[in-house]
């Protein structure tokens, strides 16, 4: 396998310290749907809404981190929390890279995306919220090594189980499954690539 050339930023895995009584839960926004690119909103807040939500009900007191797309509208995220969720302590991020917002995270949630591969490499387990119907490919198919819940009673399942430290958490932490996945984990992707392309040239 060649090996995807984002994963050169995780060749290590970080041993971290991860606080589960008093959690940051760091949310990745989506900022689309995978189907209709039209309805950026309707899919993104209706995510954000169940994800809250269940954190309020699992413990108000926890740290919360929204990751906005850079070209996602800041403004829009804002004003959602203000109005469904001022009780929470949110602090909502655009700028600044992926890597060093996870940095902060003891736990990631996020709909499908690369990114719970890159927390997972990290150290921070994660959960996926399928918030849709799309039949997908390992691990987003709900029988795999991803913590995959669907609604917010399940959600808050798993924030429980992650206090806990259950090891449901643990499959997906495992390297030699991420690299099932994401293909070698040795920082030398984007070098095997351009190699591939720069023979395919000759």
């Amino acid at each position: 396998a060649l090996g995807d050339p984002r994963m050169d930023l995780y060749p290590v895995s970080e041993m971290r310290e991860i606080n589960r009584l008093t959690p940051t839960i760091v949310i990745g926004a989506s900022g689309f749907d995978n189907i209709d690119l039209n309805s950026y909103t309707a899919v993104e807040f209706d995510f954000m809404y169940d994800i809250c939500k269940a954190i309020e009900g699992f413990d108000s007191a926890v740290k919360i981190i929204i990751k906005v797309r850079p070209n996602g509208y800041k403004n829009q995220y804002v004003d959602f929390i203000d109005k469904y969720f001022s009780d929470l302590d949110v602090n909502i991020i655009d700028k600044q890279p992926m890597k060093k917002v996870l940095g902060k995270a003891d736990l990631y949630i996020s709909i499908y995306s690369q990114t719970l591969f890159e927390a997972s490499c990290m150290g921070i387990p994660v959960i996926y919220y399928k918030k849709d119907t799309q039949v997908l490919n390992a691990p987003f198919d709900g029988h795999s090594e991803l913590v995959t819940v669907c609604d917010i009673t399940s959600l808050m399942l798993a924030l429980n189980d992650f206090q806990k430290g259950h090891i449901r958490f643990d499959a997906f932490l495992d390297r030699a499954v991420m690299q099932k996945y994401v293909g070698p984990l040795d920082g030398k992707n984007l070098q095997r690539n351009m190699n591939f392309i720069y023979t395919k040239l000759k």
